[in-house]
């Protein structure tokens, strides 16, 4: 299953773009969080992992 990564660009309606992408056969979800931004981030390093809540 291929993964996209980009970044350096800006996106004029991330909503639409989330809903685009979504809409695809096959696609699960994608990492915009334009629709319903996260509530928690989980940050990884090697002293361990950082909980970061909104």
């Amino acid at each position: 299953h291929p993964i996209l990564d980009v970044a350096g660009f800006q996106l004029e309606d991330a909503t639409a773009l989330e809903q685009r992408i979504n809409q695809i056969p096959g696609v699960v979800t994608c990492g915009l969080f334009a629709i319903e931004p996260a509530s928690v981030v989980l940050m990884a390093s090697q002293e361990g992992v950082k909980t970061i809540t909104a």
